[in-house]
Order: structure tokens, then sequence, then C-alpha cells
């Protein structure tokens, strides 16, 4: 305790006394400061007390003012009197550290731990300046008050003021690098169960597409600014492996805040920050009274979209429809029609997807936190449960999951803190033995006209076309089989700060962390016997008797070394960083599996017979390391100057390539701290210009390529006389030392402003990257004898360009409504500079194949201009190529246009689209072209709006300048599965079904769709053409909020600080073409599947928050 230390000073003037005294009382009463006015008066007069080896409480005994030669009249010339009181925030919650003052004097105090302050010597005519950094600042007319109860309200414009960048903070005011920040209150307004969903349409440049919505499987697609997967940290740690679907899983609740790095200010990140850096900082304690808080949510989830496919009887009508139409004879005769059109025993309809597939399925999460601590130690600690459940009607698809977090801070001394970050997360999923993309493909295309189980037999499964797949067995785990998936995730980190006591501003930081993730995955198949639906009759077994189990060790540890030094002078600020780190990566995986009896099959490795056992495994490190730099400079808070350097060291290359420099800078201007800004525009807050350059670099490629190491194989192995393999062993191809890093060059101008006190404030920026040393294999022709292969090298090149913004308006109307509108844009395109290939044969060969210095997302496609309406319309028609020509044109059919001229139609006359991003493709800074790609234009939109305890938070999200091409089920011909999709009911066919499809005097009714074939039949409607490859422009309804707040005057007789309910709602509306209503237009697929994969997922949450 304080007043257990002896204090030993004779003589001082009482200023300094009052100076000493001052900072006694911190420490004897937490939170409180005094300062007294009146110390002026005594600035040269001296107190001789005897004070040799006193403790506090005996100082104070001994001090007596009274005794001074300046009476108390002298000193106050009016009556005064002390003023006492509590400040909480909008949750009734205390605010710590509060500065309390008397506006024009030195008289005022900071709140205690409880909120409360008082001040002595207040006058009735005194004002109370009331301010905390976060809220906005409140001045209160004393008059007769004596107590008082203050209430301050949150000031979004300065929550702002602190922003994580790279390896610290700076002020907002003061950075000059494109950096976009979000708190954790704007994150959780999405609730679902992946945070990286949560992020989506709220974050300029920051772009994300959600690909699916089935349990546990965290696959969106996330880029900043169309540069590909970015740069994962984690509470100052980089999260190399697999950093996206580890973002993914994180407990939002945890979160504080995230920051994108999105120009030069991500290349202090240097290896593998080209693509940009998303950090994430988690929650800390704080000094207060512990408070707990609990958040829960459970809703129910249906598709967004759906292939739904019409009845049996139906079909089989069309099923003979597009036998006519292609001149066949149909495939059905009347009396089986009859028997399906009479539901008869054996000729009924089953719905496959409303048999096995449920409307909705619910979810559900729970967290608990817990955040307090003294002035010495302070922690947050949380716990989280979340259960998602699949839409297979069996308890065969689920995902739950169990996140942990633990943040201390701890003052060990005056000078030294700790931070300790312990997490953890075990997730469990388990599917059907199937990727769901087959079970769903099977609910789609089996022929609803045979039952999952034979006529005769209940117990025996029937062999259903076109693939003899049964769904009743593909769901069930006791038949089929299942997949699962057991992870663990931990990690630990602990940090030292020191505060050098010789230098102000200095301080040192050493970061210790290590991760560990193990994964258990494994898959038991059961054959089953399947039979003829009809006779009962024995077909085949379906599928073989096997287990295997695969075990995967991943551990990362991480070091890093930091000094800083901050120094502010005048109108001079002045911070130098310097650090070192290094980590180490390992992965491993062993994989065993075993055959089994058809009788005898568990999930049991040892079980199955050891004649059949394989193994498998691999071992994988990465080892890297930096030296980095930091130095920032303003002068005035207006003129900002930033420099970074990185010299970073990677274990793929040969040693004389090994080490890069990786430099970066970045100005920035503050117009509106300059005279001539504030008199010509007054109402302007802030108006800053922004400028970067930086260059970062990616280590790509296989490791070790420099060495001349022989490989063994047992394909080049050799059976010697005793009759054993013996592996063979083999060369390299040529061997080079000069392969190196890939590297990014990145600039960026920007503008931010604020105005009319932050009603209205936003950001705009122009920014491009250029990529050399992009990994490529020479196309030059060598002779056959040459015998060995070229390694990679650093030869191609690309270019990303485009434009981002962002505009926010905030606004009250009257004195309980406020609102806010916020929307945001990002466009941007990649342009590939330098593609190694092979010489091209022709000049027609370079502009039909050739992909130097054109924009990517081209597709070459037929045209059309319409349908035709009658078959004369098709005599005067360009001739079809193939060997039907123009013969099996009919009413519906679309009109493809011969863009040469020269009367036939052939690829000679496909034209490049050029919004063509709804498949894999060319992904900025790779080696590959069968990357998903992001639309290049892609917009977010949200409206907040608060009225007395009601709040409402509408966040849409949308992307264009992108199509989607359908999959090859609808352009090669209907006929190709025994079912066909309930759009092509809306289609061209004839008014009597039996009339001849080719007489010129054949009523039609029209449709959307051309008349169904069974066969793609060489036609016109079977081409790519722009209707099977819509524009995918949507705007979406991401999320939308409606919450009640009870009144705090109604809860505090209970005890409990804050209780909000809520309403939340995923993916509820959807605007795009009619064409996009059934696949999903956000979803990007390969064209043979576009439409089976799992469905993104509407949502509709009920909620509560407690704070207690």
């Amino acid at each position: 305790m304080i007043n257990q230390q002896r204090i030993s000073f004779t003589k001082a003037n009482i200023k300094k006394t009052v100076r000493i005294m001052r900072l006694t009382l911190l420490f004897l009463f937490v939170g409180m400061d005094v300062s007294y006015a009146t110390a002026t008066y005594f600035q040269s007069t001296q107190l001789s007390l005897a004070l040799n080896n006193k403790n506090g409480k005996e100082v104070y005994t001994e001090i007596d003012l009274r005794k001074e030669p300046i009476s108390k009249t002298e000193l106050i010339q009016q009556q005064t009197r002390t003023i006492t009181g509590t400040i909480t925030d909008e949750f009734k919650e205390p605010l710590i550290g509060v500065n309390v003052s008397i506006r024009g004097t030195t008289n005022g105090t900071i709140t205690n731990i409880n909120g409360r302050f008082s001040i002595q010597g207040v006058t009735s005519g005194a004002t109370l300046v009331v301010s905390y950094v976060g809220y906005i600042t409140q001045q209160i007319s004393v008059g007769n008050t004596t107590n008082f109860n203050i209430i301050l309200v949150e000031d979004a414009k300065t929550l702002e003021e602190v922003v994580v960048v790279g390896y610290g903070t700076q002020k907002k005011e003061s950075l000059s690098g494109a950096i976009t920040a979000i708190r954790s209150d704007e994150i959780t307004t999405t609730k679902t169960e992946n945070l990286v969903t949560n992020l989506q349409g709220k974050m300029p440049g920051l772009l994300i597409r959600q690909q699916t919505g089935e349990p546990g499987v965290f696959d969106n697609m996330v880029s900043i600014r169309g540069y590909g997967e970015p740069l994962v940290v984690i509470d100052g740690v980089t999260r190399s492996r697999e950093g996206i679907a580890e973002l993914a899983q994180l407990n939002s609740e945890d979160v504080e805040s995230i920051s994108i790095l999105k120009d030069a200010s991500a290349a202090i990140y240097g290896m593998n920050a080209a693509n940009g850096v998303i950090i994430v900082t988690t929650k800390k304690g704080e000094a207060s009274n512990a408070k707990f808080s609990y958040s829960g949510i459970y809703g129910m989830k249906v598709p967004t979209g759906m292939e739904l496919t019409i009845d049996a009887y139906t079909y089989r009508l069309m099923a003979n429809e597009m036998q006519r139409n292609i001149g066949g004879m149909p495939t059905y005769d009347n009396d089986l029609l009859e028997k399906y059109r009479t539901n008869q025993q054996g000729y009924t309809d089953n719905d496959w997807i409303g048999m096995f597939m449920y409307d909705m399925v619910p979810q559900q999460s729970h967290n608990l936190s817990v955040r307090g601590g003294s002035e010495k130690v302070r922690y947050f600690t949380s716990l989280n449960y979340t259960e998602d459940n699949g839409l297979l009607k069996s308890d065969i698809q689920y995902y739950k999951r169990y996140n942990f977090r633990s943040n201390v801070t701890a003052d060990l001394t005056k000078n030294l803190q700790m931070n300790v970050t312990v997490s953890g997360r075990v997730d469990k999923r388990q599917q059907g033995r199937e990727e769901f993309l087959w079970t769903y493909k099977t609910l789609v295309v089996n022929d609803r006209g045979i039952g999952w189980h034979t006529i005769a037999n209940e117990n025996h499964y029937s062999a259903i076309a076109p693939e003899n797949k049964n769904a009743a067995a593909l769901i069930d785990p006791n038949v089929e089989g299942y997949r699962r998936s057991d992870n663990l995730n931990g990690q630990s980190q602990i940090e030292l700060t020191y505060k050098a006591p010789f230098l102000k501003g200095l301080n040192f930081s050493l970061l210790g962390s290590y991760s560990i993730r193990n994964g258990n995955q494994s898959e038991l198949q059961r054959s089953y016997k399947l039979y003829d639906y009809y006779t009962d009759d024995f077909i085949a077994n379906f599928g073989s008797d096997h287990y295997w189990n695969r075990i995967d060790l991943y551990q990362k540890s991480y070091l890093r070394l930091m000094a800083n030094y901050s120094l502010e002078y005048g109108n001079h600020s002045l911070n130098v960083m310097g650090a070192m780190e290094a980590s180490n990566e390992r992965f491993d995986w062993v994989r065993g599996e075993r055959q089994y009896t058809d009788i005898y099959t568990h999930d049991i490795l040892n079980q199955g017979s050891a004649t059949t056992a394989s193994n498998s495994g691999l071992r994988e490190f990465r080892r890297l390391a930096a030296y980095l730099g930091r130095f920032n400079y303003d002068y005035q808070k207006k003129y900002l100057v930033e420099a970074v350097v990185r010299y970073d060291g990677s274990y793929r290359y040969a040693p004389s390539k090994r080490w890069v420099l990786f430099p970066s800078a970045s100005i920035g201007w503050r117009l509106s701290e300059e005279s001539f800004i504030k008199d010509m525009l007054p109402f302007a807050d802030n108006i800053k210009l922004r400028a970067s350059y930086g260059e970062s670099g990616r280590d790509t490629g296989d490791p070790f390529q420099y060495v001349a190491a022989y490989t063994g194989s047992t394909a080049r192995g050799y059976v010697f006389d005793d009759g054993s393999l013996t592996i063979g062993m083999y060369p390299p191809g040529v061997v080079t030392d000069q392969l190196s890093w890939v590297t990014s060059e990145i600039s960026n101008v920007g503008i931010d402003f604020d105005f009319w006190d932050g009603k209205l404030g936003g950001t705009f920026d122009y920014f491009q990257r250029k990529n050399t040393g992009i990994l490529a294999t020479r196309q030059s022709s060598i002779p056959n004898t040459f015998g060995a292969s070229f390694p990679d090298e650093n030869i191609n090149s690309d270019m990303n360009l485009g434009l981002e913004a962002a505009l926010t308006h905030r606004g009250k109307i009257g004195k309980d409504f406020s609102y806010s509108i916020g929307a945001n844009i990002t466009f941007s395109r990649t342009k590939r500079l330098h593609v190694e290939r092979a010489p091209f044969t022709s000049q027609w060969d370079r502009w039909r194949n050739g992909n130097e210095n054109r924009l990517t997302g081209r597709s070459l496609i037929y045209t059309y201009d319409g349908q035709y309406i009658s078959l004369d319309q098709y005599e005067t028609a360009p001739l079809m190529g193939g060997a039907q020509g123009n013969s099996r044109i009919l009413p519906g059919s679309y009109r493809i246009q011969d863009n040469n001229g020269d009367g036939r139609i052939n690829g000679d006359d496909q034209l490049y689209k050029n919004w063509a991003y709804g498949e894999t493709g060319y992904v900025s800074g790779s080696n590959s072209t069968s990357q998903r790609v992001n639309p290049p234009l892609q917009y977010g939109f949200i409206l907040t709006g608060n009225y007395k305890s009601f709040d409402l938070n509408l966040l849409f999200q949308g992307a264009s300048l992108y199509s989607i091409q359908y999959s090859n089920d609808d352009i090669w011909g209907y006929g190709r599965y025994p079912t066909l999709h309930k759009k092509f009911l809306d289609r061209w066919h004839t008014i009597n079904p039996t009339d001849d499809p080719y007489n010129p005097l054949t009523q039609w009714v029209p449709g959307y769709y051309p008349a169904i074939r069974s066969n793609r039949d060489n036609t016109a409607d079977g081409n790519i053409i722009n209707v099977w490859r819509p524009q995918a422009t949507y705007l979406r309804l991401k999320n939308a909020e409606l919450g009640y707040t009870i009144p705090r005057a109604t809860l505090r007789k209970i005890g409990i600080g804050n209780v909000r309910f809520f309403l939340n709602g995923t993916n509820l509306l959807t605007f795009c073409k009619r064409e996009l209503k059934d696949a999903d237009p956000e979803r990007q697929e390969n064209a043979w599947n576009a439409n089976l994969a799992y469905p993104i997922m509407k949502a509709v949450n009920a909620g509560v928050n407690i704070n207690f």
C-alpha cells in the first residue's frame, strides 16, 4: 500500500509539494487526480515541515495550510463549494479516467474506477467541462447543483482516431496510406458463422463473394482490389497458411477492430503482402469491475435459389416433345403416360429434393465473455459455441465449433508490461461420403418416375438412371458411409513491452508466438446392393468397403524484436521503428487405408485387411526471416511523411537470390489545416491528399529448384531376378539458381474529406500495381534429343489498375432520431503485359488467342439478335455449320449473327465478350489461368437508423460487369438426364403436342426459351451465346437487423446493465436478371456444375445481447 511507503523531504515550495501530493493521491485513490487553482499563489512560498521518513497519511496530517500567512479570504474571493458526480456511457456503465475540469481554470480531476469525481472550490457561475477520448465533449453550467449524473455519448468520428497499422498504431489524421478500418459493432451487425462473410460490402477495396452455405465450408472469394488472396495478421502474427479460412472461423464477438492495408502501407509486411493485408485486433481487458456479456442467436435458413425439376408425368410428355423436335419418334407410349398421369402403383412421382432435403434448417450461436481488471492487471475472456446443420434429411451433415480466447495485460513494473494471449478452436464437421455436389446432382438428375426402393421390397434400393445412384442411400451414414473431420487449433503468444526510463518515448518489445493445428480426417465407405425397380432383380453392388484416416499436424513459431521511438517537439512529430522477425513452419500429414469385407465394415483402421493396407505422407518446412524499419514525420499535423524499408529472406531460393530489399514511401498533406482553406471552406473538418509508392514480393515456386537432386520413383524402377521392384532414380531438368521473387510495385493517390462536423465524409483512391517476375516456363522449340525440361523462370508480368470510393452521411432529425447512409464502390481490372508462349502462327492466331497487353475477363462467344418467329425466316438466315445446316431451326431458335458476313456461322463469327468473369480465369500476379476471379465492379450500401430504444441496420451488396455461364446440361441438349428444370416449362412449343414441328402451318406457343431437344443437334441453341452467359449484375439485401433495447431505468432495479433483443436476416432479397434466379448470381462455379453446388443460404435469426 502507498501509505506504507516512507517519504523524506524537509523543505520545498508548495507547488512542488502539491505535485508530489497529487501523485500520492493517484495511488491512494484509483483514478483520482487533484489540482489546486490556489497552488499558483504559493509558487515562491516555502513550507518547512518535519517530513523526514513520514508515511503518506502522516504527510497529510502534518500539512496544515491554515497556519500559512495567506488567509482563506485572500485566496477565495467569492463563495465556493465542493461538487461531486458520476459519469457513465449510454449503457450506464461507469467511465474511468474522464477529464472533468472548471473552464478557464486549472481546477479539475479525473473519474475513478466507479466513474465518480469530486472537485473543491467551485463557484455557482462556473462551467464544467467533461471530455473523454471517443466521446462528445460536454460543457455544463454548475449553477446551484452539487451532484451531477452525466451521460457521455460516443463520437463516431473520434472513435476512429487511432487506427491499427502494420506493427503499431497511428492516429487517423496522420495516416498517409490507403487504410480502411472497421470496429467491432460494425462487424457484428451481420451474424453468420463466417467472419469473412460478416465483412462483405462494408469496406471499400475489400472484395468478398460468398460461394456456399454448406456447414463448415469457408469458401469465400476474398481479395483486396482484385489482387488475389491477401495476407492475414491476427494480433501481430501473420497467418501464412490458410489465413482466410482461419480468419473466417474467428469468433466475431472477440474482434475489436479490423484494418485493411491496400497500398504501399502493406509493404511493411514484405513477403506475400503484395495482395494487401488484413489486420485483426482482438479485444483486450480494461480497468473496471468485471463486465459479463452474453449474446445468442437462433435462426432458420433456406436456400437463396435451387434448380427445381418437373414431375415424372410432365417430364415424359416433354421427353416425347424433345424427340419430335429432332425428327425422332416418341420415347414413351400412351399406355405408360396414362399410368403416370393416374399415379398407378409403381408409376408415381418422386420429388427427390422434397423427399430428402429440408425446406429449412436451424442454426445457433452463443457467446459469453467477461472483461475487466484493475490498474495493474486487465483481462478479457470469451467462450463461443456455434452450430450449423445441413439440408439433407439425416444426421449426416453438421458443423459444430467451440472458440475460446483469453487476453491478459499486466503491468509488471512501472516500465514493463506483459500481454499474454491464449486462444483455441475445436470444430467438428460431418458430411456424406460423397461431396454434396454429387449428392445434390443425384437428387436433381435422377428419374422422378423411379422410387428409391423397389416396388416389391422396401429394403431393396433401386438402381436409378442415369448413374445408378440412389439418393436415399447416399444420405444415410449407415448405408453409404460418411466423411468426418475433427480439428483442434491453438495459439499462444506473449509480448513484453519495456518503456525506457532513460529516454522518454523509447520502448522495446519482444513478441513470441506458437501456433498448432491438428486435424483428423476419416472416411468410411460401405457397399450396398442395387436392384431393378420393377422386377426386384439384383443388378450390382455399389461402392466398395474401405476406411481411411488422415492425421495433419501444422506448427508455427514466430519471434519478433522491435524498438520504437516517438518524439513531439513543438510543431514536429517523429516516430522511428525498427524490428527483426523470424518464423518457422512445419506441416506433416500421414494417411492410412484398408479394405473391408462387405459384412465387416468399421471405422477402425486396424480392423481392415492387412493385405490391402496402403499409406502415404508428406512433410514440409518453411523458414522466413526479415529486418524492417519505418520512419514517420509530420510538421504541424499537416505535412506527413512515411518511409519503410524491409529486407526479406526466403528458404526457397539459391543463396544469391535468397534476400531482397523492399522499399516504400508515402506522403500526405492536410489541406484543411491551411489558413486559406479554413477561410475558403470553413465547413471542412478535414481534407487530406495522399500519395504512396511501395514494393513488395511473393516467394512462389517449388523450393530448392537450384539443387541438382535426383528423384526416386517406382514408375522408373526395375524388377530384378529376385522378383522385387527396385526404385529407379532420375535426374532433374535444367537447374537454375536465378529463380527469385515475384515483385509488385504499388502506386496510389487519394483524398480523404470530412465536412460539417462529420455529417459528410468520404475517400477516393486511384491505384495501380505492376507485377514482374511471374513464374513461367520458356516455350522455345528445342530438339527432341535435348532430353530435359526447362525450369521455372521469372518471365511474365501484368498490371492491376482501378478506382475505389466511399461516402458517408450522418444526421439527426429531431431529438430522438439519428441515421447514417454509407456507400462504397471498387472497380479493378487486370492487364497482362508479357505472356510467355509459343510463337503465333499468324496474325489471326495472335488476335484470337493472344493475351499479351490485353485486359483479362474476355471470352469468345457467338452473338445473337433475337429469336426466329416462324420457319420461313430461316430460309434467308446464314448457314449453320455441321451436317444438319439450318434444317433443325425451329420457331424460338436464336438468330446467330454472321459477324464476318461470309454467309456461314462458324468459329470465325465469334467475338470477345469483355465481362466474362463467371468462370475460373487469370488472377493478377499468378502463373495460373484456373483461379476464381472476382467481378471488376463491386459495391455496398449501408443504412442505419436509431429512434429512442429502436435501431435498424440495412446492408446492400452487389457486383456488376461480369457474367455467368449456365451449366452444360442447359446448353448441350436437355435430354442428357431423365429430368428437366422447371424453368423450361416457359418454352416455345406447338399448340398440339402431336403436330409436326417442321410443318410451316403448325401453330406455336411463344416462350422464353427455345424449343427443347433431346441433344445438341448442331443447332444455334446449343452454342455459347449471350443468352447462356447473361450479365450477372445483382444487388442483394445482404443483412437487415431490427433491435430494441430495454430502457435502463427498468433494468437498474434487477442489476442488469443492458438488454437488447433483435431480429436479423441475411441474403433476404436479390435483384438480378430472371435467368439467374435459380443459379445464385453471387456464386461462381465451373460451367459443368454451376447450379449443383451447395446453395448460398438466406437466414432469419432472433437474438439477444445482455450485459451485466
